[in-house]
């Protein structure tokens, strides 16, 4: 006689129950499994291309410091025009703020002349 034929009824069913539940995470653990593989491929990719990268910078410093420049410049240049987008922005705002004053200013206030005699 084994250990487990003296299992009684509330103890068996909460053994089948995780025996159940255990399944179950298997079963869903495979929508995981694809995202964790995908993850891990691209780790990997990441882990090839910086020796890659290394080894070229090694070999070839000046095509580095080349490249490594071009990249500032381009960086450069498009934190420029998002600063210029911005500013366009503001400017526009300013300008619709300084026709409504003028606007406001503008109009008479006809309560005003209550009680003269123009």
């Amino acid at each position: 006689m084994s250990k487990f034929s003296d299992i009684t009824g509330p103890a068996l069913e909460r053994a089948l129950e995780l025996v159940n539940h255990a399944g179950g995470s298997i079963k869903g653990g495979g929508a995981n499994a694809a995202e964790w593989l995908k993850a891990g491929a691209a780790i990997g990719a990441m882990k090839t291309g910086g020796r890659a990268v290394t080894r070229v910078a090694k070999r070839n410093p000046t095509a580095t410091i080349a490249v490594a420049a071009v990249g500032l410049g381009l960086l450069g240049y498009a934190l420029y025009r998002k600063n210029k987008r911005d500013n366009e922005a503001v400017e526009a705002k300013s300008r619709q703020i300084a026709q409504r004053r003028r606007h406001a200013a503008s109009v008479t206030d006809e309560t005003s002349d209550i009680g003269s005699d123009a």
